[in-house]
């Protein structure tokens, strides 16, 4: 398993699912700093304010499956420990797809 980050990321995102559906996901447990969509990939990456409140979600959903519009997705810590700037700025998916990748 990744270590734990304040990122949080989000797979079998369907073109269904909002991003306001994503933040509804992880609201109990804490503020969502910055999020990332990455629909070529169906995935997403949330920032949760704080490393504490991106353990607590991942905590619970280990026992629980989270589901969304009636798919279920699946979360993992992500390799990244926190979301830049420059991914937020690119619109593109070309800018989506680069921001998966490690720095």
């Amino acid at each position: 398993m990744t270590e734990p980050s304040k990122v949080i990321h989000v797979r079998n995102v369907g073109p269904e699912i909002s991003e306001n559906d994503l933040l509804q996901l992880v609201h109990p447990f804490g503020v969502v700093s910055k999020l990332v969509m990455l629909r070529a990939k169906n995935q997403a990456l949330l920032q949760m304010q704080d490393v504490a409140s991106a353990v607590s979600a991942l905590q619970y959903y280990a026992n629980v499956q989270p589901s969304v519009r009636g798919r279920n997705v699946y979360v993992q810590f992500s390799s990244h420990q926190e979301l830049t700037t420059a991914d937020q700025n690119s619109q593109g998916r070309k800018g989506d797809q680069k921001s998966e990748k490690p720095p």
